[in-house]
């Protein structure tokens, strides 16, 4: 007997996860629209991921969030190279907000970097309670929102960095890899987060017996991404000027 088809055991599903997030992220930030760009990605992601998790199919689920996210990034990072201008109003203030990314990686009076708990304290609070709560109470959706807004601006600062570091390490020095480890463990507490609404099923007990693992490491990823922002980006910047 023939196998039941399921459209997440379909290879073009996943196929069209990666070409939604080509089309989400590439058109809004070609024409310069931030909230667009959000919004966008937001909502396709949001639903692709439904699909998957309304089914409890934890892997394909994230598989679909790793899909994207990969996608999402790469595709950013590109713009940001070679249509700077573009990528600048893809973002709030983006010109200016680039600027002082620059001006912290070669350390310019001192200067705070941008994203920082000590520059935004308030908006990187929102984050982790919209990734948290804010998961937990709209099935994800909320979740989603600033798992792609941590996404786009971890590409965007990997690629102004890129245009001014002419050093051979300068690809490993652009990388963010505090932040990549947090939004890995950010996505991991979506998934997780947007379940029990998305199932109906509130029972502690599967969650601690059937995800047990996803809930771990997802936990630590974010803790671990949290601690190295703590003192690595100085010593990341330094070593790879």
């Amino acid at each position: 007997m023939n196998q039941r088809y399921t459209i997440t055991n379909d290879p073009i599903f996943y196929v069209t996860v990666v070409f939604f997030a080509l089309l989400t992220t590439a058109l809004p930030s070609l024409i310069g629209q931030p909230t667009f760009l959000l919004i966008t990605q937001t909502l396709a992601l949001f639903i692709f991921l439904m699909i998957a998790l309304h089914r409890q199919l934890l892997r394909q689920s994230l598989l679909i969030v790793a899909l994207w996210l990969g996608t999402q990034y790469i595709v950013l990072l590109l713009i940001t190279l070679w249509a700077q201008e573009r990528a600048q109003l893809a973002f709030p203030n983006g010109f200016s907000y680039g600027m002082h990314y620059i001006e912290w990686y070669y350390n310019a009076n001192g200067a705070l970097r941008p994203d920082s708990f000590a520059a935004q304290p308030g908006t990187r609070l929102v984050e982790l309670v919209g990734i948290t709560i804010g998961s937990l109470l709209t099935a994800g959706l909320v979740g989603v929102w600033f798992l792609v807004r941590a996404v786009n601006f971890a590409a965007f600062h990997t690629g102004v960095i890129l245009l001014v570091n002419e050093n051979p390490g300068a690809i490993l020095g652009a990388l963010p890899l505090w932040a990549l480890l947090r939004i890995v463990g950010y996505a991991g507490l979506v998934v997780l987060l947007a379940e029990p609404l998305l199932t109906s099923n509130w029972n502690p007990f599967f969650y601690l017996q059937q995800r047990r693992r996803l809930a771990g490491a997802a936990v630590a990823f974010t803790l671990l991404g949290l601690l190295l922002e703590a003192f690595l980006p100085d010593l990341w910047r330094t070593f790879f000027q």
